[in-house]
């Protein structure tokens, strides 16, 4: 199909995973069209330029951030005349916290081989370390095994080690029964939890993966999908080097890259165009309804429509009465993850040089008697030592991720909590940090996870990317099935999600 307003497959949203799916599609000959409301694709993986802020001012700057589920909750100086004075001018800033996991060796990669490349895009790979009791525990990464987890597992017989492996030596189906099964509950039936300094690392590295604060919380199960299905396959090709890394110029430069090949399969992409009705006939898609000019409505038809947006906003664009009340219930209540995501601006570096080229991680900014549901975590980076692109020469890029409960992520009394704790938590581990702090974003994201990867809601337990209900609709995205991290688990959504379209297995599970 194709032709004026008739196409194969319409995909609602230009994010991580509509991208994957429509490019898939694209790919294998079907003329695709992905219509987004933003003015530019990656969905929540999305980045903004410094000078964008002072140039279109602040309102722009917060409907931006609210069509992506986040905010800004504070600011220092008063943003007002962070703009005035073009503090921001060279600097990028990611909607949220988005390094790439394995410096995108994961399904990233998968993805990437499965389209045929996407130029010469460059992603600059880094090491993570956990910070604990003041010394620090790199993570794994490739061959390297930090020497003192490694002594003290091998002293004191704590399987570490089988955090990484047990996977590899597990079907698909004995996973599916971890999903429920917590951290807590896996490192106590190890012995883990008896080595407080191996047992803290783990769980800093679960909430990596997971961005959960709460290691009862944590699905084991869906992170060993993850290590078995993203990793295994590369263990032994020398692919996975870094733990983490980013994309130089920001986090879209791969959605951009990623676009650009779609259309270079033919594919049509919309920006700044919201639809507000996918249509249907006799319990079959027609297309979709979107804002017009001058108020009015246009229509674009298709057997095929996959929607890329949060589950839970589903019935937002397509009526409820279609679907099993219990099922559009669950839907409903299925929960995200949010996180308090701040960048700040350095005049210099107070940290030794290793450091400040480390992603590091501590399990407690603020202990759970504060009010919060755990613990929490905090995962950060001086972004612009490992891609320089992201601030102007002389200064430096901080950004840093701290998850929160959605609830607590809309509760301004917590959120301020942290935002007021974070540059006095840098300072008492690196003397001299509050002076070098030029200016300070304090933007939240409700949903940096739009499905928690919890004990309650595992990857096998969200929605397929198929619906069961409602003939051509399907879904893609970190909310549909798929495992992983982050733009990971957003990508396999959308592999998933072709395959099915297609009847064609690309191998992501």
């Amino acid at each position: 199909m194709s032709g004026n307003n008739k196409y194969d497959a319409i995909v609602v949203g230009a994010g991580v995973g509509g991208l994957s799916v429509g490019s898939l599609l694209a790919k294998e000959g079907l003329q695709v069209l992905i219509l987004e409301q933003a003015d530019r694709v990656g969905g929540r993986a999305l980045s903004i330029k410094g000078s964008e802020i002072s140039e279109n001012g602040l309102e722009w700057y917060k409907t931006l951030l609210a069509s992506q589920y986040s905010y800004l909750a504070g600011s220092e100086p008063e943003i007002k005349t962070m703009i005035k004075k073009r503090m921001l001018a060279g600097y990028t800033l990611d909607i949220g916290y988005h390094a790439i996991s394995a410096n995108g060796a994961g399904y990233m990669y998968d993805f990437e081989v499965l389209i045929g490349g996407i130029g010469d895009l460059k992603k600059h790979g880094g090491h993570w370390g956990s910070h604990y009791k003041g010394n620090i525990y790199q993570d794994i990464a490739g061959n390297y095994i930090d020497p003192e987890l490694y002594r003290i597992s091998r002293e004191e017989g704590i399987p570490y080690l089988d955090f990484y492996t047990d996977c590899g030596m597990m079907t698909d189906e004995q996973i599916d029964k971890l999903e429920k099964v917590s951290l807590q509950e896996w490192a106590e039936k190890k012995g883990i939890v008896k080595n407080d300094i191996i047992y803290n690392h783990l769980h800093a590295v679960s909430t990596l993966f997971s961005t959960i604060n709460n290691p009862e919380d944590i699905s084991v199960g869906d992170i060993f999908h993850y290590f078995k299905n993203a990793f295994g396959p590369k263990a032994q090709t020398g692919l996975l080097k870094y733990t983490g890394g980013f994309i130089e110029g920001g986090v879209m430069e791969w959605s951009k890259a990623v676009a650009a090949r779609f259309a270079s399969f033919g594919g049509t992409l919309k920006t700044n165009t919201r639809v507000n009705r996918i249509t249907t006939r006799d319990g079959k898609v027609t297309g979709v309804m979107v804002d017009g000019k001058n108020g009015g409505q246009e229509q674009f038809e298709s057997e095929i429509v996959i929607s890329n947006i949060p589950a839970q906003q589903t019935f937002k664009v397509i009526d409820k009465s279609h679907f099993p009340e219990q099922w559009a219930s669950a839907t409903e209540k299925m929960y995200g993850y949010g996180s308090y995501a701040p960048y700040m601006g350095l005049n210099k570096l107070v940290m030794p040089e290793k450091e400040s080229r480390l992603g590091l991680k501590n399990t407690c900014v603020l202990p759970k008697e504060e009010g919060f549901d755990y613990d929490v975590y905090i995962c950060w980076n001086i972004q612009s030592v490992l891609d320089q692109s992201v601030a102007p020469e002389g200064k430096y890029l901080y950004t840093a991720y701290l998850p929160m409960t959605e609830k607590e992520s809309l509760n301004k009394e917590m959120v301020n909590k942290l935002v007021n704790r974070l540059p006095d938590f840098m300072e008492e581990i690196y003397p001299g940090f509050k002076e070098s702090i030029d200016w300070k974003l304090d933007i939240v994201c409700w949903k940096l996870e739009g499905i928690a990867k919890s004990v309650s809601q595992p990857g096998t337990r969200k929605i397929p990317v198929k619906s069961e209900y409602v003939d051509g609709l399907y879904f893609a995205g970190d909310t549909a099935k798929g495992s992983g991290v982050a733009m990971d688990c957003a990508i396999a959504s959308g592999v998933i999600c072709a395959g099915e379209v297609l009847g064609k297995d690309f191998g992501i599970r």
